[in-house]
């Protein structure tokens, strides 16, 4: 009975990961263009926006990576047996959802492989403590090794070592992260980057992603029974930093109504009644990422597997979007040197990026099914 329910678990598995081949496939058409054309006529970037869709799904891959490896270190860490769900599986979400990060921060850097491995060396080398890119640079590349020792070692068995590598790698990724929304503060030309909330948000919703993770994950892997106490858990904690996520967004809505006459004001008009970031803010990112997913938590009483991995799959949704409104919504409107008030610009995706952001998704599900497929990910009994 359990050779034939592991061939049956083998076939699911290589039927995602042919389906992961064939979503990262899509890429094939933006890598083509890039070579063809070059960055410039291919992605919808441009001086006044030069941050668009591949920084976008940068900063969304890293902020997975960031969440489920928060979820790993409470089991790890702190010791909290209700997070420590499929640990060995959660790990190598995190480590595949970096892993699609550099992909395709790569592409938006746009050249060849031997320029970039040089690159970093030199951010490596020459170190610029004051510059806070060279910051991101290094603490990503010194988290991708521990998140991979972290897999090896709970693979292995090695608990006190996967202890370690968890540690480092989640405080790795936390500084990281901070340091990637610090990127942003520090260019003083875009108001929204500058409000107080900015970086929180950026944080506390890349910890809800982890939950709403794992919560997907749970479900896929038809384990809600064996992690009922895990679920509950996951699900207070979600709903907790949705809330918190609602509170944030709305006091932005309050800021706006007292600052209608300032930059800031200006730019929060962006989101908020006729504006162009407006559907995407109250539809996506609030209505279908926290809202409706909060109901859903509430209405499943915490308890539910599916109404908690529907919840998780709207969260991600709104995610990305939260992460569109931040970082297109910052560079729309800019206020230039030596002149007095904003001016708007305008941003489209291009097909080229699209295809690379696809591929990026594609990416995630080719290194986590093929771990899938050469590595035992199956955990032992535990008792919840």
């Amino acid at each position: 009975m359990s050779k034939s329910i592991g061939f049956v678990q083998k076939r699911h598995n290589d039927i995602w990961l042919i389906l992961s081949c064939v979503i990262a496939a899509v890429g094939i058409y933006g890598i083509v263009q890039v070579f063809l054309h070059g960055q410039e006529a291919s992605y919808g970037v441009s001086r006044e926006v030069p941050w668009g869709i591949l920084i976008i799904g940068y900063s969304y891959f890293v902020g997975i990576t960031l969440g489920t490896a928060v979820v790993g270190a409470l089991a790890h860490v702190f010791k909290i047996e209700a997070f420590n769900i499929m640990s060995k599986k959660v790990a190598l979400v995190s480590l595949s959802s970096l892993i699609a990060a550099f992909f395709i921060i790569f592409w938006d850097l746009g050249g060849p492989f031997k320029l970039q491995v040089l690159r970093l060396v030199v951010y490596f080398t020459e170190f610029k403590i004051t510059s806070p890119i060279w910051w991101l640079v290094v603490l990503y590349a010194s988290e991708l090794p521990f998140l991979a020792l972290e897999v090896y070692f709970l693979l292995s068995k090695k608990a006190n070592s996967a202890f370690f590598a968890s540690l480092i790698g989640s405080v790795l990724g936390l500084i990281a992260y901070g340091t990637m929304a610090l990127v942003f503060d520090s260019n003083g030309s875009r108001v929204l980057w500058h409000t107080s909330s900015f970086a929180l948000f950026f944080i506390i919703s890349a910890i809800a992603g982890g939950f709403a993770v794992v919560l997907l994950m749970i479900f896929l892997n038809k384990s809600t029974k064996k992690y009922e106490n895990g679920i509950n858990a996951l699900s207070k904690s979600l709903f907790f930093f949705l809330s918190f996520m609602l509170i944030i967004d709305f006091w932005n809505i309050v800021i706006n109504a007292y600052t209608s006459d300032t930059e800031l004001g200006a730019t929060m008009k962006l989101f908020v009644g006729d504006g162009v970031l407006a559907h995407n803010f109250y539809y996506y990112e609030v209505l279908i990422g926290m809202v409706i997913p909060i109901i859903l938590l509430v209405l499943g009483r915490f308890k539910s597997g599916f109404l908690g991995a529907l919840a998780g799959i709207l969260v991600l949704i709104g995610l990305f979007f939260a992460r569109f409104d931040a970082i297109v919504g910052g560079q729309l409107l800019s206020r230039p040197s030596n002149e007095v008030g904003l001016i708007q610009h305008s941003y489209t995706v291009s097909t080229t990026e699209l295809s690379l952001f696809i591929c990026s998704l594609g990416i995630v599900g080719v290194v986590y099914f093929l771990g899938a497929r050469f590595f035992n990910l199956q955990e032992e009994a535990r008792h919840e």
